[in-house]
């Protein structure tokens, strides 16, 4: 099987064949080899040719994103820059590009026009984004989730009960194979840790696509996470419900909030580290064929669009889109969110470890005032092995 080292390596591939696409559309290589780069930069040249003026603004403006973003979200917020900037025959040669991009990023398994998948499961932890993405999946015409929730076997009788869970995940599939679906839902580690054979099982019976869902940044995850367990705010888990934004949400004062217990903090990035080491368990013990599709939170929030887009061609399915029934409770600003950033940024700014989650180019959130004593462990809370005393 595919270990977790391979995905990332693949991962990391796929990212640097992508980072050279944007590359090319800012400048005229036109001996690159690389086909989504020479699709990207067409996609430039048709442009201008069409409006000179109009294309001349647009590649200026993604000059200075490309210039200032990174990564993935970079590859994102370049190409629905570009494609939304088109009209006519500058879409089509913005959709090739498009097209070459998200081809680029699919395992082999995915790649190039594959069969349609039989079904599907997203390994999740929480604050992740899995369920706005699941939300936007299930209203594909050819997907299918479960009735009970977007996570069924995490819950209920099914939660503590392995053995039923597999068979109630045995059956939902089936059944929803039988059907002309494509079934599937999302799943904590727990379950498969518990029992992988049986799990290695449902994948191969099933044709199963497994999606990896992750979250970069532990800190905003862990800010997220101590609002729920420490203020005791569920609407950071549920997010915001139709029709309610987060202005009129921030207007009612729900929206800061001072993080007063620094080793409670500590414990919750302990645990969210955890977390992640479980699921890449996980997936080890499932020891898939590497058609796994990691799909981190960061680029589905900066880049929805190419993100759905590239989950549906995972699954061999046409595009669709559709709005999710879940949006974002939490502004993504730190400073907005945490009333004494401060505080935080002198016990947790100087782990190196920790330290790029917080200088957020973004948002323009960062720890502004930098006195020596940041730069330098504070407290014990580097060490994410241990678990601190707290009164709570």
């Amino acid at each position: 099987g595919t270990s977790v080292n391979d995905l990332r390596i693949y991962y990391a591939l796929t990212l640097l064949l992508i980072a050279l696409a944007v590359t090319g559309w800012a400048h005229t290589d036109t001996d690159s080899v690389c086909s989504a780069r020479q699709a990207a930069a067409s996609a430039l040249a048709a442009s201008a040719a069409v409006n000179g003026t109009h294309a001349a603004a647009a590649v200026a403006r993604l000059k200075q994103e490309v210039a200032n973003l990174d990564k993935d979200a970079a590859i994102a917020a370049a190409v629905e820059d570009v494609a939304a900037s088109a009209s006519g025959k500058q879409a089509d040669a913005v959709a090739s590009g498009l097209s070459a991009a998200v081809e680029a990023r699919l395992p082999p398994c995915a790649a190039r026009g594959s069969v349609r998948a039989k079904s599907f499961l997203i390994l999740f932890m929480g604050h992740s984004g899995s369920t706005a993405m699941l939300s936007e999946m299930t209203q594909h015409s050819s997907i299918l989730g479960s009735p009970t929730g977007p996570e069924p076997i995490d819950h209920h009788e099914y939660e503590n009960d392995t053995p039923l869970a597999v068979s109630f995940t045995r059956k939902f599939l089936a059944e929803g194979i039988a059907a002309g679906k494509v079934p599937g839902f999302k799943l904590r580690p727990t379950h498969i840790l518990n029992d992988p054979e049986a799990f290695r099982s449902i994948i191969e019976d099933f044709g199963v696509r497994l999606i990896w869902n992750s979250r970069g940044n532990l800190i905003k995850q862990a800010v997220g996470e101590y609002r729920h367990r420490f203020l005791k705010d569920d609407s950071v888990i549920e997010g915001l419900r139709d029709g309610e934004t987060l202005k009129e949400r921030c207007a009612k004062g729900a929206c800061s909030f001072n993080i007063t217990d620094m080793p409670f903090f500590h414990n919750v990035l302990r645990d969210l580290e955890n977390n992640d080491r479980l699921v890449e368990k996980a997936m080890e013990a499932l020891g898939s064929d590497g058609c796994v599709l990691p799909v981190p939170y960061e680029e589905y929030l900066y880049g929805r669009a190419t993100t759905m887009a590239r989950i549906f061609r995972f699954l061999g399915l046409p595009v669709e889109d559709h709005p999710p029934n879940r949006q974002k409770a939490t502004h993504d600003s730190m400073c907005e969110v945490v009333s004494n950033m401060d505080d935080l940024c002198d016990a947790f700014y100087g782990c190196p470890d920790l330290r790029w989650m917080f200088d957020d180019w973004r948002t323009g959130c960062k720890c502004s005032v930098l006195p020596v004593s940041r730069f330098r462990p504070t407290g014990g809370y580097c060490d994410l092995t241990k678990r601190l005393p707290t009164d709570v």
